[in-house]
């Protein structure tokens, strides 16, 4: 699926909800298409490659009592660096949506190694080595329910993604973590 309709469906799942979105913005759709009409609707940007499931921990502990929804728009290669904050929240029932914008790749790694391919005249077909989060593709819901979470995926039709967002925002709302593992374009 597109980003931008990830962040579409994602704001139609919650849009009617009192939410708080923890950190990345999936490349700024979501700053596009949803309504930030409360000052606490955005905690801020991640801060580089592995913070923002730190982040998006802290925003949900920090809202753990008020009733808000908190979802994390959570990056693929970010997720790689602490998978085991998954753990933390199953043990502490820290109510948090993530869904995954799962794009099968450190992308913009990525695209800076095509970048340099082209400035060097390197091979442009090496530029994946190390970056591709394929062959095996990691999966996250997987991951997430070995750690105690309630998740759903890799879903890589839109169609298939505003159920699996619903079932996924009644549990939060029950005090439990939940992924959702969506599966993107690169780019």
């Amino acid at each position: 699926m597109t980003v931008p309709r990830l962040a579409l469906e994602v704001w139609q799942a919650i849009k009617d909800e009192d939410w708080v979105l923890s950190a990345g913005t999936l490349h700024g759709w979501a700053r596009k298409l949803w309504s930030f009409d409360r000052p606490y609707r955005h905690a801020g940007r991640e801060l580089g490659t592995g913070t923002q499931i730190g982040i998006s921990l802290g925003v949900a502990l920090a809202n753990k009592e008020s009733g808000r929804l908190v979802v994390d728009l959570q990056p693929d290669g970010d997720l790689m660096y602490g998978a085991g904050a998954l753990w933390m929240a199953a043990k502490y029932r820290i109510p948090l949506l993530i869904v995954m914008y799962n794009n099968r790749a450190y992308y913009n790694d990525w695209n800076h190694q095509i970048v340099m391919a082209r400035t060097r005249g390197t091979d442009l077909s090496r530029a994946h080595i190390g970056m591709d989060l394929f062959g095996p593709a990691p999966d996250f819901a997987r991951l997430a329910r070995s750690m105690g979470w309630w998740a759903e995926g890799p879903i890589e039709n839109a169609n298939d993604l505003p159920p699996a967002l619903q079932r996924a925002v009644a549990q939060v709302k029950n005090s439990k973590p939940a992924l959702v593992d969506a599966v993107t374009q690169h780019r």
